[in-house]
């Protein structure tokens, strides 16, 4: 048996984390790790060049227990990057990537090593906890299920029977590192590149499900999600902004990486109709001052138009919203004397 807090030279899963300036939940985060009922881990924190006193906390912590590792960026890089460089450190077979503001509960990493051993799945999900009134369930199902492709991959496209029920988080999932690795591989410098400190997820999550052969459904309740009010998703304006970046970007995510026209089809026309649900594009971007993403949405709005799958109701919408970009570019050209789009 390994004692707890003893380096493990060969560890099974890699609890990974991101950090950028959560002081005041790390304290919190780690001894939840720490005190995990399976110990075969190791624990990488990544700090995203943050500058608030965390990293004392880390350092403090990483000298009572061998098993964490500390790497610090000297430039701030974004979640997805910061994630991906751990991933590449690990050394387990199994990853799970981690909040360092939530928690996981005690014996969810033993439960998912189970499945993941036992039956060679190459993800397992488990359910997330938010409070009484926050609770996330991917599917209406009492019981655990296997899933394999391309069942897999159409759940990715429709949800669980439930348009709202689509999967889009990373956090609550034991991952193989070989999958995460094939995940990455497929995706090009663009993606790996862009600093989305929100809605990283999605774009993964999108590429894992392509990319994954098997995926366990795990009914276990195993991700407690801590909603606060430092979060960057309390503010309004700039969650506006990383919504609108977030829904163009994963239209061109889907366009690029799509093969089959059905799935084309029907994810893009899924993404207008979801996202106009609780946010006009058109009207959110009118209210927005000019900013070099704009250039990004032009460019996917004039890609998507050319498309014969888009819907005539949501060509009606991109046109508008090209109208937007151009009246928003002309102004920001007049006031900045540069060249026009």
């Amino acid at each position: 048996m390994i004692k707890r807090f003893e380096r493990t030279i060969n560890p099974k899963v890699s609890i990974i984390s991101p950090i950028y300036n959560r002081e005041i939940f790390l304290e919190r985060f780690l001894k939840n790790i720490q005190y995990q009922s399976f110990i075969d881990i190791e624990i990488i924190l990544v700090d995203d060049n943050s500058n608030d006193n965390g990293m004392k906390i880390l350092e403090k912590f990483q000298k009572e227990d061998k098993r964490i590792k500390i790497i610090r960026h000297k430039r701030n890089k974004g979640t997805l990057m910061a994630r991906n460089i751990g991933v590449l450190y690990s050394k387990a077979k199994y990853i799970i990537l981690l909040d360092p503001d939530d928690m996981i509960s005690k014996d969810i990493i033993g439960n998912c090593l189970y499945y993941a051993e036992k039956y060679k799945f190459e993800m397992i999900r488990y359910n997330i906890y938010m409070g009484k009134k926050h609770k996330i369930k991917l599917t209406n199902e009492k019981k655990s299920r296997a899933v394999y492709q391309p069942e897999l991959q159409t759940y990715l496209f429709y949800g669980y029977n439930e348009l709202e029920k689509v999967d889009s988080n990373v956090n609550n999932k034991m991952i193989t590192k070989k999958l995460f690795i094939r995940a990455l591989n497929s995706l090009n410098n663009f993606y790996l590149n862009i600093h989305m400190p929100f809605s990283e997820d999605q774009l993964m999550i999108f590429i894992l499900y392509k990319t994954a052969k098997s995926f366990y459904y795990l009914e276990n309740y195993g991700y407690y999600y801590k909603i606060h009010t430092v979060s960057i998703c309390n503010n309004i304006f700039k969650l506006t902004q990383m919504k609108i970046k977030h829904f163009f970007i994963h239209l061109k995510l889907v366009y690029e990486y799509s093969k089959n026209i059905k799935y084309e089809k029907d994810m893009t026309n899924l993404q207008f109709s979801l996202i106009n649900k609780d946010l006009n594009i058109e009207r959110e971007l009118s209210s927005l001052s000019f900013n070099e993403d704009f250039y990004l949405y032009y460019e996917i709005v004039n890609m998507l138009l050319n498309c014969e799958f888009i819907s005539e109701g949501n060509k009606l919408i991109l046109l508008k919203i090209k109208k937007v970009i151009e009246i928003k570019n002309k102004a920001f050209v007049n006031s900045k004397n540069i060249k026009h789009l």
